[in-house]
């Protein structure tokens, strides 16, 4: 058999070719590519984005089939074409790599558009960028699909703007020329993006957010003749409007970006997916994450399939499971992983801590003792679930109930009042929108003291002490940062404490408010803007949940210290939570505190040494050029149990 190849401005086209004399698999293969019949001819639709790969495909596939073919003029034109273009695309890569090098100084053609870009951010924008930054947002620009991997703090939204500003500023007949901004991120980062568009161009973004409107309100925007130049929509809003948004994109000529993009990563997802598809409407595509590797490297596959929706398969050069593999098996300095980063590096930048030059941190560890009442319930929990997993030599925290048992030596170490309610209320485990999990694993967990003196200290508690770590809260505000005349936010895991300290330091003069899950974002938003604000002195103590704002918000213009009352064994929240105050923006002789208040003699003191020790391991995994975290495992906490056991058998 030998088959004619065509094409016209619709279809690429197998002609006089009877269908149903093929072969069973390549049939198959044809129905995934979206084929049609018209008489004895198979057509297939194409894009001027997708052909290239089309044509490419049905190649592969009548000659994996050993079926002769015949190409017309137009098609071997067509060929000739996309060899001119693979041969631009790898010049252009080389130039976009020279770029994040910083080694094109030599290249005129590149100065010239450095000094370009630099006029066009002078002229257009009034927050003048750091050095690194310019680099970064030049990239950018000149990639016009790319992906920012800076770690938090860097400043990846004035990034971004400056390469938009550059883009929106060419003449409107020039194929990069952008004129609106769509950013998909956690409401966490609605009021960042349009915070930090006043602080680039000295007036507040005519924006549009498509979250606590109604799906009309939405879609009435997303068909507006002249909509909004900010749009700012959730990860998990993109699937209900996916075809209004592809079809805004297709009218509008859009830089989308995807903020915290490590949220898409799942191959399998539906926000993922839904994004995927509208990123190839778009003019321009960004990628934003701090943590681009949180599992390893199969993590890439979406954000580079975002970029590059058509190229992305040439690019990585690796299937799904190859890179899942190379995560598992490949040390980070072996030939396949070299020459995977060499593949990919055109397309991403990467800013690491180092690079930020911010002034030291000073961290203070403050111990504090546990009362009597607190200390004997205390104990009486330790005991108790030492034997547990002393009766099980294999014990590790990927069981849920040793897990669950962990968290309540926390409690009891930190607030024994925690105690009372059931681990789903005391946990603010939130889904990627601010919203509380009702499916908590833990749900099912609520074990209690089988002593009755126990439990009636526990009951009781409160009405006979304060948790001693309160007590040494108030003295370090009052003796220390008050004295300052500065303010604080302070850090905690269990939104029952949260709200306990609240009152507490309310009842002793302390004005503070919550940043936890369950405070409305648009009050969330109000509380960050105030706490800011150094002329404000309504309220100079936030109490906040690292589940809620431990991403993308900034407090470092209001506050530099940051105290601890607890925290879990994620290392990686922890670190991100230390980012909210210690960022770009500092001046060089600020001082940013951090203060430990850790109960001696406990789990709490453990973790406390632990997570040092995996703080100290992660912080040089974040300066690599690409973080792998899966070398440090963040959730399990069976060295935990490990260390509990050793520190109960040298006090017995």
């Amino acid at each position: 058999m030998i088959i004619n190849i065509d094409i016209d401005e619709n279809y690429l086209i197998l002609q006089n070719v009877k269908f149903e004399n093929l072969n069973r698999r390549l049939k198959t293969s044809f129905k995934r590519l979206n084929y049609k019949i018209e008489n004895e001819n198979i057509l297939f639709t194409y894009n001027k984005l997708n052909k290239e790969l089309l044509l490419e495909e049905l190649l592969k596939l009548l000659k994996k089939f050993d079926i002769a073919c015949n190409l017309s003029d137009k098609i071997q034109s067509e060929l000739e074409s996309f060899t001119n273009e693979s041969k631009n695309f790898d010049i252009f890569s080389n130039k976009a790599k020279d770029i994040r090098n910083n080694k094109f100084k030599e290249n005129i053609e590149l100065v010239k558009n450095f000094e370009d870009f630099r006029n066009s951010l002078k002229k257009h924008m009034i927050r003048k960028l750091y050095d690194f930054q310019f680099l970064s947002s030049f990239h950018l620009a000149f990639s016009q699909y790319a992906c920012n991997f800076a770690v938090p703090g860097a400043g990846k939204t004035s990034i971004v703007y400056g390469a938009y500003t550059y883009l929106k500023n060419l003449p409107k007949n020039d194929e990069k020329h952008v004129e609106k901004i769509m950013v998909i991120g956690p409401l966490s980062s609605f009021a960042p993006w349009e915070n930090e568009y006043q602080e680039c161009f000295g007036l507040r973004p005519i924006s549009q957010r498509m979250s606590g409107v109604s799906i009309d309100t939405r879609k009435q925007h997303l068909y507006s003749g002249n909509p909004a130049e900010l749009t700012i929509i959730s990860h998990a809003g993109v699937a209900n409007l996916e075809t209004e948004i592809k079809d805004f994109l297709k009218k509008n000529k859009v830089m989308l970006v995807v903020d915290e993009a490590h949220r898409i990563k799942n191959p399998d997802g539906v926000w993922a997916n839904s994004i995927l598809e509208i990123s190839k409407e778009a003019k321009a595509r960004v990628i934003l994450t701090g943590t681009p590797l949180p599992n390893g490297y199969e993590d890439l596959y979406n954000l580079y399939k975002f970029i590059y929706p058509f190229k992305y398969k040439e690019i990585l050069n690796m299937h799904l499971t190859n890179l899942s593999d190379m995560s598992k098996n490949d040390s980070i300095d072996s030939a396949r992983v070299l020459k995977f980063i060499e593949n990919i590096s055109p397309y991403f930048i990467r800013i690491k801590k180092s690079d930020l030059k911010l002034p030291k941190v000073h961290e203070n560890l403050i111990q504090v003792d546990m009362d009597s009442p607190q200390r004997k319930i205390y104990d009486f929990i330790e005991s108790k679930y030492i034997k547990s997993f002393e009766k099980n030599s294999s014990a590790t925290a990927k069981d849920v109930l040793n897990k669950a048992k962990l968290i309540r030596l926390r409690q009891a170490s930190i607030n024994p009042s925690l105690l009372m309610k059931p681990l789903r209320e005391t946990l603010e485990v939130d889904d990627v929108n601010g919203d509380k999990d009702p499916n908590c694993k833990y749900s099912n967990y609520d074990e209690f003291p089988d002593d009755s003196e126990i439990v009636k200290l526990i009951y009781d508690f409160n009405k006979i002490t304060i948790p001693s770590k309160f007590k040494a809260t108030k003295k370090l505000l009052n003796n220390e940062i008050f004295m300052r005349n500065e303010k604080a936010i302070i850090w905690t895991i269990f939104i029952q404490n949260a709200k306990e300290l609240q009152k507490y330091l309310i009842n002793n003069n302390i004005k503070a408010k919550l940043l936890i899950g369950e405070i409305p974002q648009e009050e969330r938003e109000n509380i960050i803007e105030k706490f800011n604000n150094p002329n404000n002195n309504d309220f100079n103590v936030v109490i906040a949940n690292p589940f809620s704002v431990s991403e993308s918000i900034s407090l470092h213009k209001g506050c530099r210290n940051a105290v601890y009352i607890e925290r879990d064994y994620n290392c990686a929240m922890f670190l991100q939570s230390k980012d909210r105050i210690h960022r770009v923006g500092l001046e060089k002789n600020q001082e940013t505190n951090y203060y430990y208040i850790v109960s001696k003699n406990s789990i709490d003191s453990i973790i406390d040494k632990k997570l040092n020790i995996k703080a100290e391991r992660m912080s040089k995994v974040i300066d690599q050029e690409i973080p792998l975290f899966n070398r440090i495992n963040d959730s399990d906490e069976t060295d935990i149990i490990k260390a509990l056991l050793d520190e109960y058998a040298k006090k017995s």
